[in-house]
């Protein structure tokens, strides 16, 4: 589910700040850039480990991801080990799916996890 932008709300009150759902700590931003792509960003937080990207389409809300490991943390695209995240998931076409994002090579993509249940 994604955590609506709390302008502030977060322990040190500053506008803009996006506050950690879990915890209310600041958040801190992460960029990462990989080759010619867009740079992406992301909020982490310090305290329990949340980790966010903001809505693509400039909405004020931010949406929840998890670090993948073993096989599914490896990008099928760049070979990197450990670099995927994945967001929350949806029904799409028949099944359940994510939405993977490669934090070496910035490619993303729809993953397919199993079939909804009729």
């Amino acid at each position: 589910m994604a955590v609506e932008e709390p302008g502030g709300a977060g322990e040190s009150g500053e506008p803009g700040a996006w506050a950690c759902p879990r915890c209310a700590r600041d958040l801190v931003r992460e960029t990462m850039r990989s080759g010619r792509r867009r740079a992406k960003e992301w909020r982490r937080c310090p305290g329990c480990g949340f980790l966010g990207r903001p809505d693509l389409g400039g909405r004020p809300v931010l949406h929840p991801f998890r670090e993948l490991t073993g096989e599914d943390g490896d990008c099928v695209f760049c070979g990197w080990e450990d670099c995927n995240r994945a967001g929350e998931a949806f029904a799409w076409n028949d099944w359940w799916c994510e939405w993977i994002v490669c934090t070496a090579c910035g490619r993303e993509n729809v993953r397919r996890i199993k079939r909804v249940s009729p």
